[in-house]
């Protein structure tokens, strides 16, 4: 589920006008009378539209990068890194944005605003963007309603398919990507030199890649030594990265390996987390004892290292609608030496599953390749968004693709 807020079944009073006997007073007929309403408040701007002391530094840096995306990617790096936020979820400013800077701390909205400040006085054409937040549920188009809004953020229009959606009080969201947690909902864009009260859509349009590559010795003893590399983007680097820095790392890499205490990750190591532009690289070494190995047979699932080990689909009926948020494409990828003296006894057939409207789909493919067990798979969802009148399809889908997963590879002693 997105929010349980957007399953919730209620009804909601808005006052929109009032009738005196000199007239009527429209209130909140539209978001964009809200948007108006919103930056003519003093209560608003002028916390906001404030002059910071010491920010001449971060501009002149900025400015004198070549591209706009290079002036957004340090903006916004350095305001996330500078800026703490105090754990206050409010989009208006109580104090000034002046007084946050100094304090290098503030709440969501005068983190973004000093975010936009700094981009505005690199040259960048930034904007606030009042949002809802997951939990607190998706933003209406047809129901206007300034109390649907609990969060302000950055935007940059750059054309009809570019934007930038930034919110630098979020230490691991990247400055490329909308923030994941504001998916599949709008966005009030204000530009009050234009009188600009626009709805956007935030969605992402292209799938997120996790990929997955195991390269792995079988030992006639039943054990199994090997490497594993996943390179992690856009937002499942971003949910790797956040639970590696607010877990330990024993907790971290018992996540990794599914609390299995057959299997041990010797050493971790991560590349490219400092670098926005490339996937998150962890390199992994690992030993595995194989239970159930005797003095004839050893057993092996080669799904490892994937996340992808238990069905969240259990249920055989669905109240809510499904949201992923985006869409997603994973690849698995293994090699496993197969041990002298063995021979496989039984592999996995290539298979190819997928629901009727074609937007989730899994494939396998396993063969023996000069001494190696060679086995990949490939799951894609092109939807990020199912309604619960789907669930039939999509229960039916999870169960035959954990099914698969799930099943062993037998090796023989010859």
């Amino acid at each position: 589920m997105r929010s349980a807020v957007d399953a919730l079944q209620s009804t909601t009073l808005v006052l929109s006008e009032v009738k005196t006997g000199g007239g009527t007073v429209t209130l909140s007929d539209s978001w964009a009378r809200i948007g108006k309403q919103i930056t003519d408040e003093k209560v608003f701007s002028k916390p906001y539209y404030q002059n910071l002391n010491d920010d001449g530094e971060v501009v002149k840096k900025a400015k004198a990068l070549k591209s706009d995306d290079e002036k957004i990617a340090f903006i916004f790096n350095q305001v996330k890194i500078q800026m703490k936020w105090n754990d206050e979820k409010y989009w208006l400013s109580k104090d000034g944005i002046k007084s946050a800077w100094k304090k290098k701390s503030g709440n969501w909205g005068e983190i973004n605003m000093i975010l936009c400040h700094f981009l505005v006085g690199a040259g960048i054409k930034a904007y606030p963007l009042l949002v809802s937040t997951r939990n607190n549920g998706r933003m209406l188009p047809d129901f206007a309603n300034i109390y649907q809004i609990n969060k302000l953020v950055a935007y940059i229009p750059v054309d009809s398919d570019k934007c930038f959606v930034l919110d630098a009080s979020d230490k691991y969201s990247i400055y490329n990507e909308i923030p994941f947690d504001l998916l599949n909902s709008y966005g009030l864009f204000l530009d009050k030199a234009k009188e600009k009260y626009n709805l956007i859509l935030l969605k992402k349009d292209v799938p997120v890649r996790q990929a997955v590559f195991i390269n792995a010795e079988i030992k006639p003893d039943g054990t199994m030594n090997g490497t594993a590399q996943i390179n992690s983007f856009s937002y499942h680097k971003s949910n790797s990265l956040e639970l590696y820095k607010t877990l330990d790392e024993k907790k971290y890499i018992d996540i990794l390996r599914d609390n299995d205490n057959n299997l041990k990750i010797t050493s971790l190591k991560f590349e490219n987390a400092d670098i926005d532009s490339l996937p998150l690289t962890q390199n992994i070494n690992f030993n595995l004892d194989l239970p159930g190995t005797d003095d004839k047979y050893i057993y092996f699932n080669p799904n490892l290292f994937t996340l992808l080990y238990h069905n969240p689909f259990v249920n055989k009926s669905r109240v809510s609608d499904i949201d992923f948020g985006c869409m997603n494409n994973y690849s698995i990828n293994g090699r496993y030496k197969i041990p002298a003296g063995y021979r496989i006894e039984s592999l996995p057939k290539n298979m190819f599953i997928v629901i009727a409207d074609k937007s989730m789909s899994f494939k396998r493919f396993a063969a023996e390749e000069d001494g190696y067990i060679v086995i990949s798979y490939v799951i894609s969802y092109k939807k990020s968004l199912y309604l619960k009148d789907d669930y039939p399809d999509i229960y039916a889908y999870f169960k035959k693709m954990h099914e698969i997963l799930n099943e062993q590879i037998v090796l023989k002693k010859a």
